[in-house]
């Protein structure tokens, strides 16, 4: 199984508050989730146009979503020696921003030759400017999202009423793009995921008492208990 990763290996690790942190997940080594996590085949080729300063932010969220799509692609930008990029995947490209004049995602968007959805991953004002000066997002079509619940991510102030963090906005479209399935099994993940960050956060602990446990160590029936709700968030 091969897994796109956030940052290139010679990058310093992720950490927060001194903790050494997984590169898949963001959560403390001995937390890890990417044992557990599943990878979704979906045919919506998602682009995440992540900004530098997200690659070592234990809270960025963009990271799990290049481990949970199939064929997921991060392409780092604000760097002040950027790397050549590769050409992007053959498909119509949209970008997902609420720009003036954005239309809603729809259902037919799907059909006919495959979706590049390009995906700005960073602060709000970050996200703005990749849309207008990232190269591969220039000449893209501006879509949104259509309505729907609250955001649940909770580890970073909304810049404003309706905010989402990146899992979700990509949860959401691939719900409209690739079925609901996929965004009830990445929003599953994704509850999981702040669960156990909001609990390291208050805690340092990822139970009352007792350490997390990583991966190859119960991760996996851990994980199942957490999403069938048997742990109070």
């Amino acid at each position: 199984m091969t897994f796109v990763p956030l940052q290139p290996p010679d990058l310093p690790p992720i950490r927060a508050r001194g903790t050494p942190r997984c590169r898949g997940c963001g959560l403390p080594r001995s937390m890890c989730l990417c044992a557990a996590l599943p990878r979704l085949a979906v045919r919506t080729r998602v682009v995440l146009l992540t900004h530098r300063i997200e690659r070592t932010r234990s809270t960025n969220t963009g990271r799990l979503v290049a481990r949970l799509v199939e064929g997921a692609e991060v392409r780092v930008r604000g760097e002040i020696e950027p790397r050549p990029r590769l050409p992007l995947p053959e498909g119509r490209r949209l970008v997902l921003f609420p720009s003036p004049g954005a239309r809603a995602l729809s259902p037919d968007d799907a059909r006919g030759e495959p979706v590049v959805l390009l995906v700005p991953d960073g602060s709000w004002n970050q996200a703005r400017r990749a849309v207008h000066r990232d190269a591969d997002a220039q000449g893209a079509e501006p879509v949104t999202l259509p309505q729907g619940a609250p955001s649940r991510y909770g580890l970073r102030r909304a810049p404003r009423e309706g905010a989402l963090s990146t899992l979700e906005a990509v949860a959401r479209a691939l719900g409209v793009l690739d079925g609901a399935a996929v965004e009830r099994r990445m929003m599953e993940a994704f509850d999981v995921w702040v669960h156990r960050a909001t609990r390291v956060r208050l805690t340092g602990k990822l139970e009352d008492g007792a350490a997390g446990r990583g991966e190859g160590d119960g991760t996996e029936v851990l994980v199942g208990r957490e999403l069938d709700g048997s742990e109070s968030g």
